[in-house]
């Protein structure tokens, strides 16, 4: 009898340790292939129908400008990386801010500083494992999660 219960026991114990085992994919790219450009409304909202993405930036508008609606009207650019992580800018910035996904959240990885005066039309690219702003002519820079990588004036 007790044999039989080990015989019983030791494969169920065996299907259930493989069920508890994670999964996970790798090698995911999250990168978009393009920018968006989103324009914030009176709200202090952004919007990007084609990447399902809704955020309140009223939050981002008092840590670039010291005024929580100093972003009313304006067009903000935000780009997905490859590894996951949201940048975002936009005229007048003087940061790119570099966000990571949480649940129902953007949350601050890093705030790079990219301009003492503020850019004055930027522009975001993927360019894997980079992302490269852009911003007139005569500036041309890649960035990581983490900081500055390369710049071209």
């Amino acid at each position: 009898m007790i044999r039989l219960v080990k015989i019983c026991l030791v494969p169920a114990a065996l299907l259930l340790m493989a069920s508890c085992s994670s999964l996970k994919l790798d090698l995911v790219d999250f990168g978009w292939p393009v920018e968006s450009v989103v324009t914030v409304t009176s709200a202090n909202k952004i919007e990007d129908v084609r990447y399902s993405v809704t955020a309140w930036v009223a939050g981002l508008a008092q840590e670039e400008f010291q005024d929580s609606t100093a972003l009313h009207g304006a067009k903000l650019r935000l780009l997905r990386s490859s590894e996951g992580y949201y940048f975002l800018t936009g005229p007048k910035f003087k940061h790119v801010y570099v966000f990571s996904p949480g649940p129902s959240s953007l949350l601050l990885n890093r705030a790079i500083p990219v301009s003492e005066v503020g850019l004055r039309n930027p522009a975001l690219n993927q360019r894997t494992p980079y992302v490269e702003l852009l911003d007139g002519d005569n500036f041309h820079t890649l960035l990581t999660s983490d900081d500055i990588v390369e710049v071209k004036k």
